[in-house]
This record gives C-alpha cells, sequence and structure tokens, in this order.
C-alpha cells in the first residue's frame, strides 16, 4: 500500500514539474493536457486521474512548493528549539526560495490567479490548510514553552497566519529590490511585530471584548422579540440568494 502510494505521489510530482516546463517554454494556453501526459511519462487519459484541467496542476505546484518548504522546516537541526518568529520566518524563506526557480512562472500564476479570484476557491484551500496546521503547530508549541500566553481562537489565528504567508509571496511577486531584500526587511519587521502581538496577550483581551460585546447584543436580541425575527428574516433571505 505504501508503494502504491509512493508511486502515486512521484507521478504526481513528474507530471507537474513537466507541466511547469512546457508552460514555461510553450505558454500556458498552448500547452496541452496530452503534451503534460507524455512528458510526465503517463497515459494520456491517466493524466486526468491525477488532474481534471490545467488550472489546477497549477495550484497543485503551489501545494508542492508548500509541503516541500514545511518539510524542509521540520527537518532542520535543532528546528525544536527555534522560537516563534525563527519558526515562522525560516518557513517563508523557505517557500520563497523555492519558488524563486520559476519566479516567472510564479509571476503568471499570481497574475491569474487575481484576475479569477472565484478560480481560487476550486483547489486553493488545499495550500492554505498545510501552512494553517503548521502555524497552529507553531502556536501550540510557543504556548507549552511559555514564550506567549494561551491564545484563544487558535484555529482562526493560524488561518490568518497562512494567509499571511500569501500576502508575503504577493509582496515578493511585486519585489524587484536587489536580492529581494524589501521582503526580507519587510518580512523580518512585520512577523516581529505579529509575536509582540502574540506575546502581550492583547488578543487576548479583544477576543474577551468581542465575546462580551457579542454576548450583549446577542441578550438584546433575544429580549427583542420584532429584532431578533427580522435579523432572522434578513439572514435566511441572503442565504437563500446565495444558491440562486
Amino acid at each position: 500500500m505504501m508503494k502504491m502510494f509512493e508511486k502515486k505521489a512521484a507521478t504526481r510530482r513528474s507530471l507537474i514539474n513537466a507541466a511547469v516546463t512546457l508552460f514555461s517554454d510553450t505558454g500556458f494556453d498552448k500547452t496541452t493536457m496530452k503534451q503534460i501526459a507524455r512528458a510526465g511519462g503517463v497515459g494520456d487519459a491517466t493524466v486526468y486521474k491525477y488532474f481534471a484541467n490545467k488550472e489546477l496542476i497549477l495550484l497543485a505546484y503551489f501545494e508542492q512548493c508548500a509541503q516541500d518548504s514545511i518539510d524542509q522546516a521540520l527537518a532542520s537541526s535543532d528546528f525544536s528549539d527555534f522560537n516563534l518568529h525563527e519558526k515562522m520566518q525560516l518557513l517563508i524563506d523557505l517557500y520563497i526560495e523555492t519558488l524563486i526557480s520559476e519566479r516567472e512562472f510564479v509571476l503568471f500564476c499570481v497574475d491569474k490567479f487575481s484576475n479569477s479570484p472565484l478560480f481560487l476557491l476550486q483547489d486553493a484551500l488545499k495550500v492554505q490548510l498545510l501552512f494553517r496546521k503548521v502555524m497552529f503547530d507553531f502556536l501550540s508549541a510557543a504556548e507549552d514553552s511559555g514564550e506567549i500566553p494561551e491564545v484563544p481562537f487558535k484555529g482562526p489565528i493560524a488561518n490568518l497566519l497562512a494567509e499571511y504567508v500569501f500576502a508575503v509571496l504577493f509582496f515578493w511577486c511585486k519585489d524587484d529590490s536587489e536580492e529581494f531584500s524589501d521582503t526580507s526587511q519587510m518580512l523580518d519587521l512585520s512577523l516581529g511585530i505579529i509575536v509582540l502581538l502574540l506575546q502581550s496577550g492583547l488578543l487576548n483581551k479583544i477576543t474577551e471584548f468581542g465575546g462580551f460585546m457579542f454576548k450583549a447584543q446577542l441578550f438584546n436580541l433575544m429580549t427583542n422579540k420584532s429584532g431578533l425575527m427580522s435579523l432572522l428574516q434578513s439572514s435566511k433571505a441572503g442565504f437563500a440568494g446565495l444558491k440562486l
């Protein structure tokens, strides 16, 4: 079973790498799935068992780079002894380094994603979930070591940190400074602020205040029958509209 899984993973990687090369040399629109299949060493029909279309290969490339950078970071010597800032910085540095060799291709993908936001909803969450999980683990380790106080709503915070990785990626795509020094400076400064925010416990206070306000508003609604019913009716209408 493991050998079969490893074989499928290797074939998937081969198809992604072949596609990136073809997209870079021939162009995305001119490259066909048949060409990708043959360059990746599989049959014309087999390629569709891995990817339904070319667009999903673009997202799979970023997923592959994300997983590679995560694996490389976790395998670093003494990684468990790194503080939160150092762990996040190493991970993001490795992710950017993984993408540098195909920078022009990455710029093309980012432009395509920016112009087709709905396209990202197809499989982009896979990449985000990878970063969300590792950020969640980083936060948990920082809590256990006493580096930061317990983080309320750790899942959503980890998700925000995953989105922060994408924000850094977009910044890097626009960075024309020598050796991307602006990205390095922005990353170090912004991570410093994030860690200080977590260490200060301010998130806990914001959460407590937000919880108080939510409870107050909920109490007002529950004691105001017409207000609650109006909210529920408008919400139902809004959700019904989303189905259309």
